[in-house]
């Protein structure tokens, strides 16, 4: 969703609102998912979206369990893991049985007019995600946690490691 602003250039959501402007560039030219974000499901199962992520999803998006949470992902970033997954088959790295699971576990969800998105309960009791969730941004992705397994992974990670990296 990025939007040509003539003489500007590009501008786009990234957490914030940025422009392009050397390097200050989103990493991905796309919308940049971040943040912790505390929620309650509805009775339906749905989880009420913060702004930015309403407008990174919507034209939809694909929601998969993905290791110990569900993994939440626009048409454009399934896509590219479905190709990485088609290469990473054809090179034998990974097998067609890994492709083809991921593909399985994916449904699609479109974001309704009050900016909730529908959570599939078989992947959420599968997961064991209760009422209360923890909506964590990963750049490319969004993680919906179950709110004590994402808080007894924060409190057992430290900020250590942070520092190579940034």
């Amino acid at each position: 969703m990025l939007l040509e602003v003539a003489g500007w250039g590009f501008r786009g959501y990234c957490g914030v609102l940025w422009e392009k402007r050397g390097d200050t560039e989103c990493p991905s030219g796309e919308n940049v998912l971040t943040g912790e974000h505390r929620r309650s499901l509805d009775d339906k199962g749905r989880l009420s979206l913060p702004s930015p992520f309403r407008l990174a999803l919507v034209d939809g998006a694909y929601v998969g369990i993905y290791k110990n949470c569900l993994g939440i992902w626009t048409a454009t970033e399934a896509n590219k893991a479905l190709e990485r997954f088609e290469t990473a088959v054809r090179s034998g790295e990974a097998s067609s049985d890994d492709q083809r699971w991921f593909a399985a576990n994916l449904d699609f969800a479109t974001v309704d007019a009050q900016g909730r998105l529908a959570l599939p309960s078989s992947k959420r009791d599968k997961l064991g995600i209760g009422k209360q969730v923890a909506l964590i941004g990963v750049f490319n992705r969004a993680e919906v946690w179950d709110a004590e397994q994402w808080q007894s992974l924060q409190d057992s990670m430290g900020n250590a490691e942070m520092d190579r990296w940034l």
